[in-house]
């Protein structure tokens, strides 16, 4: 039995190798990520439903005039505590691809106007925090561009940044917000762009190989 297990048990090295295939499948497919919307879901009218009925060929799908349609949304069950029932809400869907080097850029510029200390938060955690709490529209739109992440994030005046800055701000909770940071922060790769200045400066830095005199052609 111990011969078995201790055969069942992956080195360091096949570990690592798993590990890095798994980041490299989330930095390919995105990582997915859902709100729930503060408006309660509505059944479809009884005159939709007769519309439906009489004319099966005809009839539109039914939607919810409140929700944009460029929102992806559905309706799903979530454990209410008050009541200890399920009860369905409405959940926007995201879905935050690995991040481009024009986005990742806007995110720098972005990052570099948080005044961040950790040793004072260390000494002063409660009075810090709560400081930090000035830069709540701040991370907003951190999250929308880096959800958005296309070449309309550059633009400081861009209205879809703006608009999604503003639903982030109605609907996330801190903890939503601390795991789409998270997200965001593996969305950016920052091993493999350190990486890409390591092979950058190694090419400028190996000398070139000379040949023999004798190898020279004139």
């Amino acid at each position: 039995m111990e011969d078995n297990q201790e055969q069942k048990e992956l080195t360091r090295e096949q570990r690592l190798d798993l590990e890095e295939k798994a980041l490299q499948a989330l930095l390919q497919m995105g990582c997915k990520f859902s709100v729930p919307l503060k408006i309660y879901p509505v059944k479809p009218s009884k005159w939709y439903n007769f519309l439906k009925r009489t004319f099966p060929k005809r009839t539109k799908v039914w939607h919810d005039k409140r929700i944009p349609k460029s929102w992806n949304v559905s309706v799903v069950e979530i454990p209410e505590v008050e009541t200890e029932r399920m009860k369905e809400v409405y959940m926007r869907h995201f879905n935050i691809k690995p991040l481009y080097l024009g986005t990742i850029d806007r995110l720098r510029q972005m990052y570099i106007g948080i005044e961040y200390d950790e040793k004072t938060i260390q000494e002063q955690p409660i009075q810090e925090s709560k400081r930090l709490f000035k830069y709540i529209k701040q991370m907003a739109e951190i999250a929308a561009v880096a959800v958005l992440n296309n070449p309309s994030v550059a633009d400081k005046d861009s209205k879809a940044v703006k608009e999604l800055t503003k639903f982030f701000i109605e609907h996330l909770t801190v903890e939503r917000l601390r795991k789409l940071a998270a997200v965001i922060s593996q969305m950016m790769n920052p091993a493999g762009f350190t990486s890409s200045i390591r092979l950058i400066r190694e090419v400028g830095t190996t000398k070139p190989k000379t040949e023999p005199e004798a190898q020279r052609i004139e």
